[in-house]
């Protein structure tokens, strides 16, 4: 029988300004806190972290202090979980806290779903200067506590990436981190392969990871540059969608397209630093990827903008959507669905430049294309820069003088339409 309820995990580097609040945090937990042994893990920091911590190891019998060379945050991790001796493991990182309720509350629920799940997951709230922005969009499927069922597709946005979890200690058994140099996705992977045999996951609706982004220095803090990561993040999805023979599950499909999305929109994801050859090759790696994800996992994550949403459709290989001109609006329709229907083409203006905003252009060539303004035909560019970080780019633009008077048509496909600001 385990020591301790509950075994929390601690990496430190250079979190002087931020350890102590994380340990007081601890202290204070409902279940009591000589119920948990909380293990820290001194990754060789050079300021005045590890004194901090020694101060709590000193004090408290249950608080474990083990310094070592900097190694990184999974080796890191992975020191502490062969030292585990709680029944249940949380992690959390040096600069972050916890809610007073969350390690009873979680294992209490954790303790009725035993043996069901393997990992019970919790709220994590981001902090930026003591404010809480918004949450993970996986709590609009995530919104009571419950056991949720990965195979079904309404849940396959669930996208549990983060440590905010809460995982059964199996001793020599646990699983570790990844370790691999230049791999920034240890978190998700490690949720990954913890879920995967199962495929259900505990969600418990009390408790609170109180993540803290004040500190861009932190052990946390990674560079996610393409030229640093984008061999092994591709690894990675690789890897994962082969050891699966015929079907990817929809849960996997929503994990790889959510890191797609959001890399895309923070100029993360494309290799704009290869050329020719290289660049052709990694542009297929990603196209491969994307025929195993289900159009509905694009067309249907609640965090896409529209235009990001038909960039995807327009990569995606065996992805055929079609432009449907009618006399009164433009259409775009996928496998007989209707995905878009307008009456006008956006039209957006800044600097003496106008785009014409609107999906039906991903579809389009040049020559399907006529831009008139107050009747006259207008010269524009129109070109698919695949190298582009920006969705915008791929519309057609052209100098307007925006303190004349313009009256914007557009024809496709010899149907004309107005623009609308």
């Amino acid at each position: 029988m385990p020591e301790y309820k509950a075994t929390v995990i601690i990496p430190v580097y250079n979190v002087e300004k931020f350890v102590e609040s994380c340990l007081i945090s601890l202290t204070g937990q409902t279940i009591g806190f000589d119920n948990i042994e909380v293990l820290l893990v001194n990754d060789g920091s050079t300021d005045n972290s590890e004194a901090i911590c020694k101060g709590f190891a000193d004090k408290y019998e249950n608080v474990v202090l083990y310094s070592k060379e900097n190694e990184g945050l999974s080796k890191t991790r992975n020191y502490a979980l062969a030292r585990a001796n709680g029944k249940y493991i949380f992690f959390l990182d040096s600069d972050d806290r916890l809610r007073a309720d969350t390690v009873k509350s979680v294992t209490d629920f954790f303790d009725t779903v035993y043996d069901e799940v393997d990992l019970v997951t919790y709220r994590i709230i981001q902090y930026f200067n003591g404010v809480p922005v918004i949450t993970h969009n996986r709590y609009r499927t995530l919104l009571k506590t419950g056991v949720y069922d990965l195979l079904d597709p309404e849940n396959r946005f669930i996208t549990q990436t983060n440590v905010n979890i809460c995982i059964k200690n199996r001793g020599e058994d646990n699983l570790l981190f990844d370790t691999t140099p230049n791999f920034r996705h240890e978190d998700e992977k490690y949720c990954c392969d913890i879920l995967r045999e199962k495929m259900k996951i505990g969600f418990c609706d009390k408790g609170e990871y109180i993540y803290n982004r004040d500190n861009m220095d932190s052990i946390v803090s990674t560079k996610f540059s393409p030229e640093n990561i984008f061999d092994t993040s591709m690894d990675f999805y690789e890897q994962l969608f082969n050891s699966f023979s015929r079907f990817v599950p929809t849960y996997y499909q929503g994990i790889v397209f959510n890191d797609f999305r959001w890399k895309l929109k923070d100029g993360k994801l494309l290799p704009v630093h290869l050329d020719g050859e290289d660049w052709e090759r990694a542009n297929i790696r990603i196209d491969r990827l994307l025929a195993k994800i289900e159009e509905d996992t694009i067309v249907l994550h609640p965090s896409v903008p529209e235009l990001q949403r038909y960039y995807w459709l327009m990569r995606r290989p065996n992805s055929h959507p079609i432009v449907l001109c009618d006399d009164d609006n433009v259409r775009i329709v996928l496998n007989g669905r209707e995905l878009l229907s307008a009456k006008k083409i956006k039209l957006s203006v800044e600097n003496g430049r106008a785009k014409l905003m609107s999906p039906v252009f991903f579809f389009l060539k040049k020559s399907q294309v006529k831009v008139f303004n107050n009747g006259k035909a207008v010269e524009f560019v129109f070109e698919k820069n695949m190298k582009s970080t920006d969705v915008a780019d791929f519309m057609p633009s052209f100098y307007l003088d925006a303190q004349a008077e313009n009256n914007v048509t557009v024809v496709i496909n010899s149907k004309e339409y107005k623009t609308a600001k």
